[in-house]
């Protein structure tokens, strides 16, 4: 993927959850983390998923406080670096934000925006921000609609449901509703216009290695996207 970076390539990248990624947190945690992740690869989900030179939908989400959010007028004052994550009660992705958060200076000196997208709803994306001191803009998709335009979410399955409430892991709860779906990690870079520029789909994608490689690509926005083969 850096070497694509390098030669200034459009990259869509389906990502596997690295041993540095899954380093400290409990075995039950990365046991659950591999779980979900499997069941949705297996799902095809990473397929289904918007690609590099597709137009991202636009939304409207409410922030952490509870005030909309409109994408189109973030994306017209700055690129945007948009990250999907499984909600606030994964410690993998608040690994990952916390490393979003470390990169926010360097984001921002790049003339980017970076927001993180949870479908945790009520106080969870407040209680993350104020937990982890995370400088970081975190909208609540509140039905899922967000990440099912970017083709990221799978309906969780009787099989793992079961499994995830054995491990005293209860969607219905951060969610809001009782119909259990969920998406699928994600980090994509969307230009000015709207055009998804990069696209790391998979549980290791909000990583230290894949923020440097998003960092890296931010120079190149201002070139218009190559067509896709």
């Amino acid at each position: 993927m850096d070497d694509e970076v390098s030669k200034g390539r459009p990259v869509s990248t389906t990502i596997e959850p690295s041993a540095e990624t899954l380093s400290g947190f409990r075995t039950l945690d990365i046991r659950t983390d591999r779980l979900i992740s499997s069941w949705l690869r297996e799902a095809g989900v990473p397929d289904g998923a918007l690609k590099v030179n597709e137009s991202a939908p636009d939304f409207l989400l409410p922030d952490a406080n509870g005030k909309l959010v409109l994408s189109l007028e973030l994306r017209q004052t700055a690129p945007l670096i948009v990250t999907f994550v499984y909600g606030t009660w994964s410690p993998l992705c608040a690994a990952g934000l916390r490393v979003l958060h470390g990169a926010t200076p360097r984001i921002r000196a790049a003339g980017a925006r970076a927001i993180a997208i949870t479908p945790d709803t009520a106080d969870l994306p407040r209680n993350l921000k104020c937990d982890h001191r995370l400088d970081l803009e975190i909208l609540s998709d509140l039905d899922l609609g967000v990440s099912l335009s970017f083709g990221l979410v799978s309906v969780v399955p009787a099989e793992i449901k079961s499994r995830l409430l054995q491990r005293g892991l209860d969607l219905s709860a951060p969610h809001g509703f009782s119909f259990w779906m969920l998406p699928m990690p994600a980090t994509y870079v969307l230009d000015q216009r709207g055009i998804i520029r990069r696209a790391c789909i998979g549980p290791d994608s909000i990583t230290r290695a894949t923020t440097e490689t998003v960092l890296a690509a931010l120079p190149e926005l201002d070139r218009p996207p190559k067509p896709r083969p």
